[in-house]
């Protein structure tokens, strides 16, 4: 009962003071009305964006006086200023001196129609097509309903295309152009440099601006001054001691010109180009065609000469002081004109190597067919060493014009053991190379290679063990491989010169004699070290030996712990068989496969675990622990 007396008194309360204050208090909007000048047919349209939204005043019933002391507390609302603040917003800023401004666009965007691909006819759906003045009553939809120009800016024009339905039931295209707000914060609100909103305009050669054109952007290809370099000079070339990165390397002819370093390529056509520069650190492969006569050029053309790419000397740096490198032989290759391939080994190296013409047979003998330039470079990028591998192959009248290659590499020179890559710590580990070396009276000697100086030979789709340059791989530890090639024993041939060639092919032209037990072996500790021992089978009853299988067995063990076992090489033994019955010739057909295989084989003994012996107490006592008793 006290409940509901309590809501009686609380309703009549609420009602006393609702017709006290006369219904609903409309005196603050009929102020802000009669403030901001707002009349009751008035709309108010603000535009932002791509949309339009119309405000319309509500109608109100008039309001009774009331007093000041019972009305709402009048909020205090700003003036508004003539126009609006958001179409203010959007407008650029005005061209100042320094900061600079916005240029005025060059088209305007209701003429532009990016959906207007055909000229003269109308493009279905295109809404801003001039030519679809006729089919525009037919469109169902506008396929580009806004066109806008750049889009990093932070105001831009957009024109806004629409369709409407008219009383005949007909589409018609509503266009508006409306001013655009970018929300993005790094729009670009003003501008200083003009051309840094569009594309420049390339310059059009004519009579008078070529010469200055081919020298700018021609002239570093081509050596626009005549050879000596000077075009070619890099940028801030005083500034360090050594070379920096494509920086074009200086060279000294025996006369004392100075050049730079050339690597010939092939420039818009096939046929060789002698005057391209070779950058430093820039590995480079390049093959090119020489066309030349095989009587008249072949000993006076210099690009066939092996001492052309021999002849100059490389400055180790760009400074003045800089030393002078001269250009190593490293190998030399000769082939014939059927192919085949023979090192010239050392014993040899008294064999003429400059271009031979030999007019009984029309053959031109010694002509450079490849080049391979290796530069070692120490850590100021100054030049250590340069050496060169050539072939130089016999050239016939039927082989002309000749194809040549060329390939410069760059090596960064070795300064310690800590540079060479170890393949575990210190036991091998599974997939990586064996390091193998040469040893001398005191270490020994490492390949820098970081494949390794240990290569089997790679199988490849109809190889041939006579002709061309075989591809190798590295032995990886614990992974067994078998290749091998094929070839055809002509008659007459050479049969120890086959089977040097055989040989080598198998085994590799530099093939070390010893192997590292353990992964990290230091060259300086010979006792890490293991030879490699041969087996070779050779059967005297043969006029003719010829090497047909090279298998390489590796023997290896676990040292150390069974938690954490390291792996070890025992030994390595090559076994090499050779022919034991007569090799079918070309005559009789046939062709003899040559086998060549890598086994890795586990010695390790069989490991027992064992127990320590048990503790035994020492314990001694003092000579006078029982006095005064004893």
């Amino acid at each position: 009962m006290a409940a509901l007396l309590r809501v009686l008194i609380l309703a009549g309360l609420f009602c006393g003071f609702w017709a006290k204050s006369g219904g609903f208090n409309s005196s603050v909007l009929d102020q802000n009305r009669t403030r901001f000048g707002w009349d009751e047919s008035d709309n108010v349209t603000e535009e932002t964006g791509e949309e339009n939204y119309t405000l319309a005043p509500v109608s109100m019933p008039a309001a009774s006086p009331v007093e000041p002391s019972t009305a709402f507390p009048e909020t205090e609302i700003p003036e508004p200023t003539a126009e609006p603040d958001l179409a203010r917003a959007g407008t650029a800023a005005l061209p100042l001196p320094l900061s600079g401004s916005l240029p005025a666009p060059v088209t305007r965007v209701s003429d532009l129609c990016p959906c207007d691909v055909q000229s003269d006819q109308c493009e279905v759906n295109c809404c801003c097509d001039p030519d679809c003045s006729q089919e525009r009553p037919l469109f169902t939809r506008c396929s580009v309903q806004k066109v806008t120009g750049d889009p990093r800016l932070c105001s831009q024009d957009a024109a806004l295309y629409s369709l409407r339905t008219t009383a005949e039931g007909f589409s018609a295209v509503q266009t508006s152009v409306q001013r655009q707000i970018n929300p993005d914060v790094f729009c670009i609100q003003t501008a200083n440099y003009e051309q840094g909103l569009s594309f420049v305009t390339p310059n059009t050669p004519t009579e008078q601006n070529f010469d200055y054109l081919f020298n700018r952007f021609v002239g570093f290809f081509f050596g626009g001054s005549g050879g000596k370099g000077s075009a070619l000079q890099t940028p801030g070339q005083g500034n360090s001691p050594g070379y920096l990165y494509g920086d074009i390397m200086r060279t000294e002819d025996q006369a004392g010109q100075t050049d730079f370093f050339r690597l010939p390529a092939s420039a818009g056509t096939a046929n060789c180009l002698d005057s391209n520069p070779a950058a430093f650190l820039k590995d480079e492969t390049s093959r090119c065609v020489r066309s030349f006569s095989l009587a008249q050029d072949c000993t006076t053309l210099p690009a066939l000469s092996f001492q052309t790419y021999t002849s100059f000397r490389i400055f180790s740096g760009k400074d003045t002081e800089a030393n002078l490198v001269a250009v190593g032989v490293e190998a030399v290759t000769l082939q014939a004109v059927d192919g085949t391939q023979t090192l010239l080994v050392e014993a040899a190296a008294d064999v003429p190597l400059e271009p031979e013409f030999l007019q009984s047979a029309k053959v031109c003998n010694q002509v450079v067919l490849q080049v391979k330039y290796t530069v070692w470079y120490g850590e100021a990028g100054q030049i250590v060493r340069v050496s060169a591998a050539f072939v130089l192959g016999a050239v016939s009248n039927s082989m002309l014009p000749i194809q040549q290659n060329f390939q410069i590499s760059f090596v960064q020179e070795a300064k310690s053991d800590a540079v060479l890559r170890s393949s575990g710590n210190p036991g091998y580990v599974q997939g990586l190379p064996l390091v193998a070396g040469w040893r001398t009276a005191e270490w020994i000697i490492r390949s820098t290679d970081p494949q390794g100086s240990l290569t089997v030979l790679q199988s490849s789709v109809e190889q041939d063990c006579l002709f061309g340059v075989p591809q190798r791989s590295p032995v990886l530890f614990g992974t067994d491989t078998l290749s091998g090639c094929t070839f055809r024993l002509e008659d007459g041939a050479n049969c120890s010169l086959v089977s040097e060639v055989i040989l080598g092919t198998l085994k590799g032209q530099s093939f070390p004699d010893y192997v590292a037990t353990f992964g990290n072996s230091l060259p300086q500790n010979l006792m890490d070290w293991v030879p490699i021992e041969n087996q070779t089978t050779v059967t005297s009853l043969q006029d003719c030996s010829i090497p047909l299988s090279y298998h390489l067995e590796v023997r290896w063990t676990k040292y150390g712990t069974l938690v954490n076992p390291q792996s070890q090489i025992v030994s390595v033994m090559e076994v090499i068989t050779f022919n034991t019955s007569t090799l079918p010739s070309s005559s009789t057909g046939g062709l003899i496969p040559v086998s060549s295989s890598v086994s890795f084989i586990d010695v390790s003994a069989s490991a027992s675990p064992g127990y320590r012996a048990a503790p035994t107490i020492n314990a001694k006592l003092p000579y006078d622990f029982f006095f005064p008793f004893v």
